[in-house]
């Protein structure tokens, strides 16, 4: 069992084995499921909507940490692989988001609580002994990358929204490398990026 945190907090990530996210992503996808609706035509793999919920009162963020885990095992990353990875979503994020929205550190009437997750089977097999459970587990798949996202209401905590996605490859991607496509990452991170800010654009302070 490892972790690291980084210093700089917008940029920053927690990297612990994967077998520590059965507390967040099991977490996700059992509370109060039915209290959910699922998204129709989604364009993510998976995504549930309090009923209700009116995200135009919201015009900041509040961001958290983005947490990675990966399985421990012969082929999992080392420092400078996880640094490269942060770096590739900050850089994503941070350039879609750019100055329409404003990033803060403090809850507050109008602060959507941001929380995302990366779990990094880029090199690695989905273990036989997998911790997630539910509609999570699904979604994790060898060799690929997976992210999930969480909103909340900044005060009180409530959880609003849960997104979960895939990579999209072209292909089936093989795992008997042990060199990593730092372009798939490239690619995967201004996807999600990019979605993220179309979401904010459609939805935030409208």
């Amino acid at each position: 069992m490892q972790q690291t945190t980084p210093s700089t907090p917008a940029a920053c990530a927690t990297t612990v084995i994967l077998a520590a996210a059965a507390l967040l992503l099991a977490g996700c996808v059992t509370t109060t499921v039915d209290t959910y609706r699922k998204v129709p035509e989604s364009r993510v793999d998976s995504a549930f909507i309090k009923p209700g919920v009116d995200f135009s009162r919201y015009r900041q963020l509040q961001p958290v940490p983005l947490e990675i885990y990966y399985y421990e095992g012969e082929l999992e990353p080392d420092a400078a692989d996880l640094e490269r990875i942060r770096s590739i979503f900050r850089t994503a994020f941070l350039g879609k988001i750019g100055d329409a929205y404003a990033l803060v550190d403090q809850p507050g009437p109008d602060v959507l609580h941001v929380r995302a997750s990366l779990v990094d089977l880029e090199l690695s097999p989905v273990p036989g002994n997998l911790p997630i459970r539910g509609r999570a587990a699904s979604l994790v798949a060898a060799g690929q990358l997976t992210f999930f996202m969480e909103l909340a209401d900044s005060l009180s905590g409530e959880v609003l929204a849960r997104a979960g996605d895939r990579e999209k490859a072209p292909t089936q991607i093989a795992v008997a490398t042990s060199e990593r496509d730092w372009s798939r990452t490239e690619k995967a991170a201004e996807r999600w990026a990019q979605m993220f800010r179309d979401f904010l654009d459609e939805n935030l302070g409208k």
